[in-house]
């Protein structure tokens, strides 16, 4: 019996156009469900009014000429079809006194693609190799894993996000 050799997924890496929001928008409240529904409950955070209120501010984000536009670095990962499958962003640490100059702000990746390599390929895309941070939920160990594969280490800071109901939050840096 002879095995077919299966081939990696492909995608690629570019920049979102404002076409693209409503996929944005359902990626990111997905990613936040695999990431957090052990964290956090409520349609709000995971239904129709998280993908509502993620559309908005994405539209913002994405439209030239707004703060957050004009600061930031935004990719999506695009599947061999080209729809949209994970998206990433940077932009400066809105700390005091930033240990880093740049901060890897959002990522995430639709569940099928993990492992797949789109992961790391949008965070350094957006970073371009360089030095960085990145908060995570401490009780979030996937994602921390990833992030050390990326060669970011805890520093010892911490914070609690209130809003988001007291989860523990550790800054990792590279």
């Amino acid at each position: 019996m002879s095995s077919t050799p299966t081939t990696p997924p492909t995608f690629t890496i570019d920049r979102p156009r404002l076409e693209d929001v409503p996929a944005i928008a359902r990626i990111h409240v997905d990613g936040w469900r695999v990431a957090y529904s052990h964290l956090l409950a409520g349609e709000q955070w995971f239904g129709q009014e998280a993908v509502d209120r993620r559309t908005t501010q994405w539209a913002s984000w994405l439209t030239p000429g707004t703060p957050a536009h004009d600061q930031g670095i935004y990719r999506i990962g695009r599947d061999a079809e080209g729809t949209p499958i994970g998206l990433a962003a940077s932009w400066p640490p809105g700390e005091e006194q930033p240990v880093r100059g740049r901060e890897l702000s959002i990522l995430y990746i639709e569940e099928a693609w993990f492992g797949s390599g789109l992961g790391r390929a949008l965070a350094e895309s957006v970073l371009d190799g360089g030095p960085a941070s990145v908060w995570v939920a401490e009780e979030n160990p996937r994602a921390r894993r990833f992030y050390e594969k990326l060669g970011f280490t805890p520093d010892g800071a911490a914070r609690v996000e209130e809003q988001l109901g007291n989860i523990r939050d550790i800054r990792m840096v590279r």
